[in-house]
């Protein structure tokens, strides 16, 4: 009985991908159809790092601009395919985050959306096992370049030689802007983050001069808000609107969005993500801040090739030196070797898991301080600050939900994945009952 029963997964794998696979690729077809048909620009955006926020910066400038339609945080091509099949004649622009797990992803998508913009932000070291190092992730990332339309352009970051490098893909006209690159259309120029003091820049060239105010804690935040501005101006949006706009634009949620608790601590949630190669980033965001007490939550750092101790090490024996204390989640700590000294003061603790941490703070909470959270997406670390602004019921430590916590409909209840999946079920069959309704309409 046992092998009948464990012969049936792979057997009703192979059925599902054998039934997938038609039904993908008549969407697909469906897809492009409607891509030919559309009289809209289109605005692909890619990258490692900065893709989030650069196509919901940009989407909230043109918003104000034209109509819009906008897809990101979730990248694949089935996500692409809907927002193509969505897409309404009335819409000016479609902006669209196009990411990559493994090789072979960006081809399909970059023909598909035939873009008329193509965004690339930065190349690193994401998805390691699949790519194993920039150089792949790069060749992956400029396939969307040889997809794009030949009267549009492509914006590079021109900071990043990887980036730079992709100019050769394209017959179409190159925008670049950098920060430290002088060979640049558009130079970012007296970038100023130091919280509370919320980034600043100037963006110069074409003749332009653009102050730009923003609700960012990091100066890393400059290069996928350069980028959403770069691409606004090219695109004919007056600097002006751009400004006012930026100005209004809260960080995506889970990429260094601010949690102020009244009479407490600010939280700094970054835990979408956390490659190790970026990680330094975050952590000189924190050394720059300005607060009377300054704590670090870790989670799981990804994306690194060799030994994880050595990782969870570095990063203890940089963050050591400046914060009060550094809270390890889940069993890494022991990676750290920390002195007898800083375990013995507080200096560095360790919990098991994301509630024991919320406990932690919860008790031991400072007016004015400042708490970033940095980790990877699988443990949620989010909730930790959410629990100081709304109840939170579910603490289960890998709910395998997907998604994030921001908009579960079961953060507020006691984990039942039973009940998530139907209620995801009835949403999904909510959603397509829409779809068939909405293309009936003549």
């Amino acid at each position: 009985m046992s092998q009948k029963n464990s012969a049936r997964g792979p057997v009703r794998d192979m059925i599902q991908r054998f039934r997938t696979g038609p039904q993908r690729r008549m969407r697909m077809r469906q897809a492009s159809r409607a891509r030919e048909r559309s009289t809209a620009c289109f605005v692909a955006v890619t990258g490692s790092s900065g893709k989030s926020t650069t196509v919901g910066l940009l989407s909230h400038i043109l918003q104000a601009h034209a109509p819009i339609r906008r897809q990101m945080l979730n990248n694949t091509i089935n996500s692409l395919i809907r927002t193509l099949k969505r897409h309404q004649p009335d819409e000016r622009f479609v902006v669209a985050e196009l990411g990559v797990g493994s090789k072979g992803n960006m081809a399909p998508m970059a023909n598909m959306f035939r873009p008329d913009v193509a965004i690339v932000t930065m190349i690193g070291t994401e998805h390691y096992s699949a790519f194993r190092g920039r150089e792949a992730v790069a060749r992956e990332k400029g396939d969307l370049l040889e997809a794009l339309r030949p009267e549009g352009f492509a914006l590079l970051n021109a900071d990043d030689d990887m980036v730079l490098e992709m100019a050769s893909r394209s017959s179409a006209r190159i925008v670049t802007f950098g920060k430290d690159n002088p060979h640049v259309d558009y130079r970012i120029e007296n970038v100023h983050a130091a919280f509370p003091d919320l980034l600043s820049f100037t963006i110069a060239g074409r003749g332009q001069r653009l102050e730009v105010k923003t609700q960012f804690p990091g100066a890393q935040f400059w290069m996928p808000v350069a980028a959403a501005a770069t691409a606004a101006l090219e695109l004919g949006v007056p600097a002006e609107l751009i400004a006012r706009q930026i100005e209004t634009f809260a960080p995506v949620e889970g990429r260094c969005n601010l949690v102020r608790v009244p009479g407490g601590p600010t939280f700094i949630l970054d835990t979408a993500k956390a490659p190790n190669g970026t990680l330094e980033l975050a952590f000189d965001m924190l050394a720059q801040a300005k607060a009377p007490r300054k704590r670090l939550i870790l989670g799981v750092i990804s994306d690194y090739p060799g030994d994880s101790a050595r990782r969870y090490r570095r990063a203890w024996n940089y963050t050591r030196e400046i914060t009060d204390q550094v809270i390890f989640v889940g069993r890494k700590i022991s990676y750290a070797k920390p002195a007898k000294e800083d375990v013995e003061s507080g200096r560095i603790i360790g919990f098991a898991t994301p509630q024991e941490v919320f406990e932690h703070i919860k008790v031991t909470a400072q007016p004015d301080e400042l708490i970033l959270i940095k980790g990877s997406g699988n443990l949620n670390l989010a909730r930790i600050a959410l629990g100081f602004v709304q109840p939170v019921q579910c603490w289960e430590a890998a709910c395998g939900m997907g998604g994030d916590c921001f908009t579960c409909p079961g953060l507020l209840v006691p984990f039942d994945r039973k009940a998530l999946k139907r209620l995801e079920k009835r949403d999904r069959l909510m959603f397509w009952k829409s779809e068939r309704k909405r293309s009936a309409l003549p």
